[in-house]
């Protein structure tokens, strides 16, 4: 009976001990608790013991059950046998509820973009969402925007639907004589007179042309849901050849022969071929092939496909020559009147090319790189040189010789200096026995040398 009694009294040990029950008993140990992330309640043998990270100590050997809550996390357990005078480390991760999402709109294939991250098109279920409140933007080309808040709770599914407005505006286009072409932004959209249900709402080029004619352009402002009207009178061009092109600017050549740029009229052309050809720099080239007729106004109307984008690069430190693929195009200018870092730069690439790009400055490792851009791609580039570490000067003094590069030498006769590229020193004047140059040729700038050997090969020829 005795025994009895005494076995069941050391089961109970542990508990009583965490209750506030002290029981003298030899040989107690200690839990420490941790939890990921902290501050979670701790519960030991169900009994409230404060938050991570914990310490118990003075705990009789026996079992406990361990059990950490945090709100919005899924509680944890863990069972332990704590031996006689155990000293024990418990970490629990705790792993966060997450809750259900489905979101929808009409017309559905939205762009959902959840506190400034896109997630997919419409319609769309996010199953791994931490709870919490939640902003939802919806982005569709030809719908207005709109933006909608909910809250995940717990586990329930939860509903997001958004009905989209139209962003798109209605034009009717006419003109005399009919049959001129129409573009918007550059993109056929048919033959006068016309209407297009689906205009983007913003600011648009539109252009009317005919062959023979001037051209009809505005720069259009539209407002979604709105009807709009273009009654364009084109006027007939002179005797001659009038060639044009969106954008303008562009080098014209006719038969192989530069007349100008763009728009250009031109007079006293032979009867019979030509060849029209329209090149700009970040565009394709575009050639026509037309026949002029004596005494007959002609025209030649290119709108030039986009080829490019546009590397964006800075440089630190500033001063550095600029070369894309093989040709030297610029040398970086310093920002704020400081030479470590410079202002960017700006270079149109043609797209869907590997273009290397070399960095050059003397002093410094030349540097290339590999850039590919898309259309209208902007490309951002924070290139950093490599100093090369030149030492120029000896200083011996009673116990060691330093090779280095002198910084300065104070008024008291110190000299400050820096040893190894990145980590400087100052040696004290009454220290100082000797101090002397070093060139380029002594052994310890055969590493420079190298560099700068480097740098020069690593120059386009002209």
């Amino acid at each position: 009976m005795k025994r009895s009694f005494a076995i069941a009294l050391m089961g109970l040990a542990p508990l009583l001990l965490l209750t506030g029950c002290e029981i003298e008993m030899a040989g107690k140990g200690a839990i420490s608790i941790n939890s990921d992330p902290k501050g979670a309640e701790v519960f030991v043998n169900g009994t409230s013991q404060g938050t991570a990270p914990q310490t118990l100590s003075g705990l009789m050997p026996g079992n406990y059950i361990i059990e950490l809550r945090k709100e919005g996390f899924e509680r944890s357990y863990k069972s332990v046998s704590l031996l006689e005078g155990q000293e024990m480390d418990v970490t629990l991760n705790l792993k966060p509820i997450t809750g259900l999402l489905l979101v929808d709109s009409n017309p559905q294939n939205a762009d959902v973009i959840i506190d400034g991250i896109s997630k997919g098109n419409t319609p769309l279920l996010l199953t791994d969402l931490p709870l919490g409140e939640y902003t939802i933007e919806f982005r569709s080309p030809k719908q207005l925007p709109r933006t909608m808040k909910t809250t995940v709770e717990d586990r329930t599914p939860v509903r997001v639907f958004a009905e989209l407005v139209s962003n798109t505006a209605q034009l009717d286009v006419t003109s005399q004589p009919d049959g001129a072409e129409v573009r918007i932004n550059g993109i056929y959209a048919g033959d006068t007179p016309i209407r297009i249900e689906e205009v983007q709402a913003g600011e648009a080029d539109v252009k009317v042309s005919k062959r023979g004619y001037k051209s009809y352009q505005a720069r259009m402002t539209f407002e979604a849901t709105k009807p709009y009207k273009i009654d364009a009178e084109l006027e007939a061009l002179p005797s001659g050849l009038t060639v044009m092109t969106t954008p303008e600017g562009a080098k014209i050549f006719v038969d192989n022969k530069v007349v100008g740029e763009s728009p250009i009229t031109l007079e006293n052309l032979n009867e019979g071929p030509h060849e029209v050809r329209a090149m700009l720099d970040g565009y394709d080239t575009a050639t026509k092939n037309i026949y002029l007729e004596p005494d007959i106004n002609d025209s030649v109307d290119f709108t030039l496909a986009k080829n490019s984008g546009t590397l964006v690069i800075d440089t630190e430190p500033a001063n550095v020559q600029i070369y894309v693929d093989g040709k030297f195009l610029t040398t970086t200018q310093p920002k704020g009147g400081s030479d470590s870092l410079s202002q960017p730069v700006r270079i149109t690439l043609k797209s869907g090319n590997d273009h290397t790009v070399q960095l050059v400055r003397e002093g410094f490792v030349s540097r290339t790189t590999s850039v590919q851009v898309e259309v209208d791609q902007i490309v951002t580039r924070h290139e950093v040189l490599k100093r090369i570490f030149v030492y120029d000067t000896q200083i011996t003094t009673e116990s060691e010789i330093i090779k280095c590069r002198m910084e300065y030498r104070l008024p008291n006769g110190n000299i400050y200096y820096e040893r190894y590229p990145g980590v400087f020193d100052t040696a004290r004047a009454a220290d100082i026995r000797d101090v002397q140059p070093i060139t380029l040729d002594d052994e310890s700038n055969r590493e420079a040398r190298r560099l700068i050997e480097m740098n020069t090969s690593a120059v386009p020829a002209p």
